[in-house]
């Protein structure tokens, strides 16, 4: 099985103390303060990420997509962009890895798909930006790992008109809802635009700065009292852990780090995320954004809320080398925990501060 990136890069800076004198234990508590995520990655996760993203290959279909069993196994782009991001954030892409033929598959369904007026949407899919969203993150982090040759020109193109499609669809409160240019909003679907708009940035698609402003200020007009963010502009003043999590990573994808909002959303964040707390319906979901949020806010935030939610997935996992248990089914939740497992490996750009 192949070394891991972190494991490389500590066993570098080892390598290169012990060249002129042993590495005391301040030198190894130094490394590892700064790179503490090193640390905190075990054999047992690179097991486990290599076995998620061996059970996602094997059930690719014949076209590049991904279903998944339950009442959302229609969802074909949403499971094709999470199962897409879950093979490069571990290390493969196209002609490197085992899995980077999957990949190739994987863009070429989207890259299908990709409508004349940019929406990249399935056949079947019923609530459509969210599928948009999430493909255009996965072509975007592919595009930013390599942007030569013909496949490169195509997802320039598409991934121009998404975003131009994104743009025509956002609501006049700065958000998105589930069908392109539908006037209304609400929060889940705007973080997934706000992300792959984000992730098409970081690779050189000309992204609006205006625009990614009103999408991370529809945030702000969700927030509560209490620092959490609710489901949208209109519903009650409930706050939602899912949300929350999924604005503050927002938050931070935009740096916004020192704005009153964000710390706000982050405290309500710190207090009320539990990893070890399963939460029905929206538990992979709420950990999807959770993670990278802890991941941007990095020390001891980090630091606690890894090793938990890693002991968590390493043990539930299937024999087969899924995660299974909800209605949304298993290429979800393997897609979700692969992500989340190889974070610290830091392959994908939109998860980095």
């Amino acid at each position: 099985m192949r070394p891991s990136l972190p494991f490389l890069t500590l066993a570098i800076l080892i390598s290169s103390a012990a060249l002129s004198t042993p590495m005391s234990a301040h030198a190894e508590d130094a490394a590892a303060a700064a790179a503490p995520e090193i640390v905190e990655l075990t054999p047992e996760v690179d097991k486990a990420v290599e076995r998620g993203c061996a059970w996602l290959a094997k059930n690719q279909a014949h076209d590049g997509s991904w279903g998944s069993e339950g009442s959302s196994g229609q969802y074909k782009m949403v499971m094709t962009g999470l199962a897409g991001l879950a093979l490069l954030s571990s290390g493969n892409q196209p002609g490197r890895g085992l899995y980077g033929s999957n990949i190739t598959r994987a863009a070429e369904y989207c890259l299908k798909h990709a409508q004349k007026d940019g929406l990249i949407t399935s056949d079947t899919e019923g609530q459509t930006m969210y599928g948009h969203g999430f493909a255009m993150t996965f072509l975007a982090e592919l595009y930013g790992m390599d942007q030569g040759g013909e496949m490169g020109q195509r997802l320039k193109v598409a991934l121009t008109a998404a975003v131009k499609k994104t743009g025509q669809s956002i609501s006049i409160n700065g958000g998105w809802y589930y069908s392109p240019n539908s006037g209304a909003d609400e929060g889940s679907v705007t973080v997934t635009q706000v992300e792959a708009l984000r992730s098409c940035r970081n690779a050189g698609i000309d992204v609006p700065a205006e625009l990614l402003n009103k999408a991370v200020n529809y945030l702000v007009k969700c927030q509560n009292s209490d620092g959490g963010i609710r489901y949208s502009i209109q519903s009650g003043q409930t706050s939602s852990v899912a949300l929350t999590s999924a604005g503050v990573a927002c938050f931070l994808m935009a740096g916004r780090y020192n704005d009153e909002h964000a710390k706000k959303a982050i405290d309500y964040l710190k207090k009320n995320l539990n990893p070890k707390q399963t939460v029905g319906y929206h538990d992979y979901y709420t950990n999807f954004y959770g993670a990278q949020a802890m991941f941007q806010i990095g020390g001891e935030s980090w630091s606690r809320y890894f090793p938990q939610i890693r002991d968590r997935f390493v043990t539930s996992q299937a024999s087969d080398g899924s995660w299974r248990g909800d209605d949304i089914g298993s290429t979800y939740r393997t897609a979700i925990a692969t992500l989340i497992l190889s974070m610290p490996y830091r392959y994908l750009p939109i998860f980095q501060k």
